[in-house]
């Protein structure tokens, strides 16, 4: 059999195979869609009790009430429509653009039917969920970028914990806020040289190199503070950063106090997602870096330096994601304690995966995973009866779905994790 035959032998194998998951899709699609009004239906006449602030936090509010199954009706006639074009487009349907447009409307519907009739403010859940994607949506970034360069990057976790101690020290050692994520993104970027040495150069297994700096940092900071930290606790009274007011844009009613009254970590990570978008798609720096993922030896062959790209991606990496953990220590916790990053280096991953490896992508799971935090957060301080594990562990299952190829098959870049030699 020839090359030529053979490759579209191939291809058209894996264009069955991605028809086969586009229906899948839309099967799934028209589940919820089903399950939708069936909640609709079983909600009856209950009514949602939703506020918001109009000029302040805690200032003036106001109350909209609307019946429950309403926001239900909505999101089972969008996902009516995205099962229907899923399946008349095939493979080439923007699926994970549609979730994007469905997500506000089911989030609505099932905080409202989580309350059952208990009023709450949306304010405050709406700018929880966008400062607590913040960190998330960097480390993300992170992993994407090295990732896209052909190294696995599980220790963002480990990142984010060895930057949020940075973060908290220098910032009390030096008295001014901005010296915090400047530490962190240093930290961070000494972190990633060395899991960069250690997977390109020695060509430790790159999960393995990951896994240690992990525990590594957990035990490292765990001790640091414990011996040092309370012992000096001058040097984790970090300088908060507050967030930023927005002139003008925040004096809108409602929407300014939601959009533009947040911690700078955000609209840091918003400019961020903006730029490296652009730049891995629409540059020569970002061919490149998807070419040294992809295909690393054709890389070479046309002049690129695959090893020196890795190492600056690694380094570039671990700034980002040394800078998301100093948000952990900076915005209004009241300095480093253990354990602070609470898991969410794994979120990033999770977020990354969900997003396949698109910054636009993994910036909406990233303010997925920011809603499920939000709301059990709500949730708790309301006393509704619901375990927050339940809210928090949905995002997880989301992102299982996804990896085990339910709704199509997630790949990442071809080369991630395999040793290259450079002739």
């Amino acid at each position: 059999m020839s090359t030529a035959v053979m490759s579209a032998v191939a291809e058209s194998a894996e264009q069955r195979a991605a028809l086969r998951s586009a229906r899948i899709r839309a099967v799934i699609f028209l589940l919820f869609t089903l399950a939708s009004f069936s909640a609709a239906s079983a909600a009856g006449a209950k009514e949602a009790i939703f506020s918001f602030w109009i000029d302040k936090i805690g200032g003036k509010d106001i109350i909209l009430t609307f019946p429950i199954a309403v926001p239900w009706l909505i999101s089972g006639a969008i996902s009516g429509a995205i099962a229907t074009l899923q399946f008349l487009r095939g493979a080439s349907f923007r699926w994970r653009a549609a979730i994007g447009i469905a997500a506000p409307f089911y989030a609505v519907a099932t905080v409202g039917a989580l309350l059952d009739g208990t009023a709450a403010n949306l304010t405050v859940l709406f700018t929880g969920t966008l400062n607590y994607a913040a960190p998330v949506a960097i480390g993300s970034l992170a992993g994407i970028i090295s990732e896209r360069s052909g190294v696995l990057n599980i220790a963002i976790e480990g990142k984010f914990l060895l930057g949020a101690l940075a973060g908290a020290v220098a910032s009390s050692l030096f008295g001014v806020a901005i010296a915090g994520p400047i530490a962190g993104l240093l930290i961070g970027a000494a972190v990633g040289l060395l899991l960069a040495v250690l997977g390109l150069r020695y060509k430790v297994d790159q999960i393995v190199a990951g896994t240690i700096i992990n525990i590594g940092a957990l035990g490292i900071t765990n001790f640091l503070y414990l011996r040092v930290l309370q012992r000096y606790p001058d040097l984790n009274q970090p300088v908060n950063i507050d967030p930023v007011t927005i002139p003008v844009l925040s004096d809108i009613p409602v929407i300014g106090n939601i959009f533009f009254n947040l911690s700078p970590y955000f609209y840091v990570a918003v400019l961020l997602v903006g730029f490296f978008t652009y730049a891995i798609f629409k540059t020569r720096w970002g061919l490149r870096l998807r070419a040294s993922g992809e295909q690393p030896s054709a890389a070479g062959t046309v002049g690129v330096d695959v090893i020196k790209l890795r190492y600056r991606s690694m380094i570039l990496a671990g700034a980002l994601a040394g800078f998301a953990g100093s948000y952990l220590a900076l915005s209004g916790t009241g300095g480093f304690g253990m354990g602070i990053s609470s898991g969410r280096g794994f979120i990033a991953l999770a977020a990354l995966i969900f997003g396949a490896w698109h910054p636009v992508y993994a910036f909406g799971a990233a303010l997925i995973f920011g809603f499920a935090d939000a709301t059990q957060t709500l949730l708790s301080i309301l006393g509704v009866g619901l375990p927050p594990q339940v809210l928090l562990a949905v995002p997880y299952v989301m992102t299982i779905i996804v990896v085990a190829g339910l709704i199509g098959r997630v790949r990442g870049p071809a080369s991630a994790g395999r040793p290259y030699e450079q002739g």
